[in-house]
């Protein structure tokens, strides 16, 4: 009888360990599949392989600072140096120039699953969370992509973690590592993250005023902030800021929407983006969403509990649109394009944002009957599964081809390091087609980036 109980109960422990364990399995998967494992680099990607051929990190960050006003306007670097050290350290291959974005993606889906263990949903909700930002196609792609945008989603979402967490666990080294860490990467990665750590914290500050009923104060605010962490972060960001992209950009004369029109900016900014992982079924979303908070509402007192907690979630999905609006406004006075990548950190908060309110709606309806919570989950997995699912599909089906395709039959004189390129008589356009080229053959070739890639922005 003993051996038997012990049996059972390993069992039932090993069981509540894989539950736990699959919201991270799905996430981690997700990422890995959208990694572009062989898939070639393309321009903007050789634009930061280019830099692995100087000599030094300080000839690299010399090489940035002298472009930093023109060519690499609205940029900190950082993400730059990392492709330098990953090239120069680790090894010549395109998964490693693109180790910081699949970093930033592991990060960023373990920091999303974390909040939800935080705020207390059960692992169906996680799940539920890791299809919805694993039905944002834009979002999974920049996971694979060697740019500086998944980080900023990703350091958004930890001190998004942190300011909910903080709280509950003060003493904890680990939370206080995670809002260092996620406050340093937001801060030094891009400009952009300026308006999304005010954004975050000021989110988990309803929530905490709304669960814990405390009362609301600009005091009580700038203590929730943290600001030494916020000094922290400030300053790293000025410093940077005052030495790279804060010096200058050039006068712009573009469209500002030219990138948009072929199927319409409103199309782009929601089927393309932030409500991508709906796969277009907006009437049964918004009749769901308003079903589920408006009749939790409507429950009896001693049903429905502090409602206050679903406040919060609204929050940071008009945050993220906002923010969004604010960058495409910001592009748009400065004539210059308004791009889908500059939202990818409200595309994974908004999802974020819509799955809370969903769950805390949910958790209010439990106290009602527990089948009403489930069949929440069970319409909100309806809504979400079919845009993940379609990704997932295709991502499979393009790494079985990548795989599939013959390698590179290079031979030793194709393999030896290029030192000069002549470009006099290209083109523009002619003249990257040239370095991609290169550049994938030299990843194909392997050893150390050519030198002749220092040629990339020293013409002539």
């Amino acid at each position: 009888m003993g051996t038997e109980y012990m049996h059972t109960m390993a069992l039932i422990r090993a069981l509540r360990f894989l539950a736990c364990a699959l919201p991270f399995l799905l996430g981690f998967s997700a990422v890995l599949l959208n990694a572009s494992y062989r898939r070639p680099l393309w321009i903007d990607e050789v634009t930061q392989f280019v830099f692995g051929a100087e000599p030094s990190t300080a000839e690299a960050w010399s090489l940035f600072l002298s472009i930093a006003d023109t060519i690499q306007h609205g940029h900190t670097g950082i993400y730059i140096m990392l492709n330098y050290w990953t090239l120069n350290y680790l090894g010549l291959e395109t998964l490693l120039l693109r180790l910081p974005s699949i970093f930033s993606g592991l990060f960023l889906l373990s920091a999303a699953i974390l909040l939800f263990r935080t705020l207390g949903f059960s692992v169906l909700w996680q799940v539920i969370l890791v299809l919805a930002l694993s039905g944002q196609h834009m979002l999974l792609y920049f996971m694979g992509e060697a740019r500086a945008y998944v980080p900023i989603a990703a350091a958004s979402m930890g001190l998004l973690l942190f300011y909910v967490a903080y709280p509950m666990h003060p003493a904890s080294r680990a939370v206080l590592l995670l809002g260092i860490v996620s406050a340093v990467l937001g801060a030094t990665i891009h400009p952009y993250f300026a308006v999304y750590w005010p954004a975050v914290c000021l989110v988990a500050y309803v929530h905490r005023v709304a669960t814990t009923e405390e009362a609301v104060s600009l005091r009580g605010l700038i203590l929730f902030s943290r600001p030494w962490l916020v000094a922290l972060g400030a300053g790293l960001y000025l410093l940077l800021a005052a030495i790279t992209w804060l010096r200058g950009h050039p006068v712009f004369s573009y469209d500002p929407f030219q990138w948009l029109w072929a199927v319409g900016p409103l199309t782009h900014f929601t089927d393309y983006s932030h409500t991508q992982f709906l796969d277009g079924r907006y009437l049964k979303a918004a009749a769901f969403t308003l079903i589920a908070v408006a009749g939790a509402l409507l429950l009896p007192i001693r049903l429905r509990g502090a409602v206050g907690a679903l406040c919060a979630p609204i929050l940071l999905m008009l945050l993220s649109i906002g923010i969004s609006l604010l960058l495409s406004w910001i592009s748009y006075r400065a004539n210059y394009w308004i791009l889908p990548r500059q939202w990818v950190g409200s595309v994974a908060l908004f999802a974020v944002g819509v799955v809370w309110l969903w769950a805390e709606a949910a958790k209010i309806w439990s106290r009602l009957s527990p089948l009403l919570s489930l069949t929440a989950a069970a319409i909100a997995v309806s809504l979400v599964f079919g845009q993940a699912f379609q990704i997932h599909r295709l991502r499979v089906a393009e790494l079985r081809a990548r795989l599939a395709e013959p390698s590179l039959a290079l031979s030793a004189s194709d393999c030896t390091p290029v030192t000069r390129l002549d470009t006099s008589a290209m083109t523009n356009d002619q003249r990257n087609d040239a370095f991609v080229a290169l550049a994938n053959r030299n990843v194909a070739c392997g050893g150390r980036v050519w030198p002749v890639f220092r040629a990339y922005y020293r013409p002539g």
